[in-house]
């Protein structure tokens, strides 16, 4: 559980109403987010609005970030109606979506008067209907107004590599006088070094065929989990946390769910049905594949070596460690495989 930091509300109320023009009447702290804080804002006219501060020192984790890029990005999505349900920014009174205080970077959303659907309940209808919605936002690439110079675009790196080496040797490093948390991941991670380094090989196998292969490239969110979708009590579904939004091949949103038994007879002819046929590549499904699981166990690695100061908190990564992260290894070759010879089969069908 995510504790609240020692903040001064009351200069923070007063900043929004400098920025925004919005009188605050109570700020109430919610325990969620990966690295932000985050609070409800209640206003004096009713109004409720969704508070996210992040560190003004630009660290963040390994996906994509650059608000100048997915904030009025969001917004068009939004404002356009083309994705009307999502989290949407608000325009500070300069027209900024961002606002610099007290060392934190301020961004405020509309609030959602919902519940997040979870990693658990993303299935049945609300499968199928964020499958649609992947859709809608793909078709959608051309109608959108990329605001910056150089757009987010996806290269294929693998961003964590250094800090993956750099973490390994730490810990090789680390005694039983440090941390708890810190020695446990070393005594969870030593053992599988070589199985570990063989995972990242692969990863650069895929990523020089993913390189090689010519792909279309469409606006992508990158981390359709069921942690960053709300359901409001009308039954309609949200997508949230853009900070990941690129612009990258359609697989970058699909891997999530190319290795699902239903995907390719029931789940990718929704997402056809809104975009078009789709031309997909296995390479470059693999790359994400493994991509994500290194780059998620590189997340929960740093954190546990460089910034927690929490022992629940450890306990956690280290849970999500093992048994999402390395217990996934056995199935990412049976994943690519599986995923191999259903594009093998659409391919046949189409001949």
């Amino acid at each position: 559980m995510k504790v609240e930091p020692t903040l001064d509300k009351v200069a923070l109320s007063k900043m929004i109403h400098r920025e925004y023009g919005l009188s605050v009447e109570r700020l109430r702290f919610l325990p969620t987010g990966w690295t932000a804080t985050c609070y409800a804002a209640d206003c004096t006219d009713g109004q409720r609005y969704f508070l996210k501060l992040t560190s003004d020192s630009g660290l963040v984790p390994y996906c994509a970030s650059d608000r100048d890029f997915y904030l009025p990005l969001t917004h068009q999505m939004c404002t356009k109606r083309i994705l009307p349900h999502i989290a949407c920014p608000v325009r500070a009174e300069d027209g900024s979506f961002a606002v610099h205080w007290n060392g934190y970077l301020m961004i405020l959303f509309h609030f959602i008067e919902g519940e997040v659907v979870g990693f658990d309940r993303v299935s049945g209808d609300v499968l199928r209907e964020l499958i649609r919605l992947i859709g809608v936002l793909h078709r959608s690439t051309p109608d959108l107004e990329i605001g910056v110079e150089k757009p987010l675009v996806e290269r294929f790196d693998i961003a964590f590599e250094g800090d993956l080496m750099d973490g390994l040797e730490t810990l090789a490093s680390i005694t039983p006088s440090d941390r708890r948390g810190q020695w446990a991941l070393r005594e969870l991670l030593l053992p599988l070094q070589d199985e570990l380094l063989s995972r990242l090989d692969r990863l650069r196998e895929l990523q020089a065929r993913a390189r090689a292969s010519a792909r279309e490239m469409v606006v992508c969110h990158t981390d359709l989990h069921g942690g960053n979708l709300m359901m409001d009590r009308q039954g309609n579904l949200y997508i949230i946390d853009w900070e990941g939004a690129m612009i990258a091949p359609p697989e970058h949103d699909l891997f999530f769910f190319a290795g699902y038994d239903t995907f390719w007879d029931d789940l990718l002819p929704i997402y056809e049905g809104e975009n078009g046929p789709a031309d997909l590549d296995s390479d470059v499904f693999g790359f994400y594949t493994y991509r994500r699981n290194l780059e998620d166990l590189m997340d929960y690695v740093v954190r546990i070596l460089h910034y927690s100061t929490d022992d629940e908190q450890d306990r956690q990564d280290l849970e999500e460690i093992d048994e999402t992260c390395i217990a996934g290894w056995p199935y990412l070759e049976p994943t690519i495989k599986q995923i191999n010879e259903r594009l093998a089969e659409r391919k046949q069908k189409k001949a």
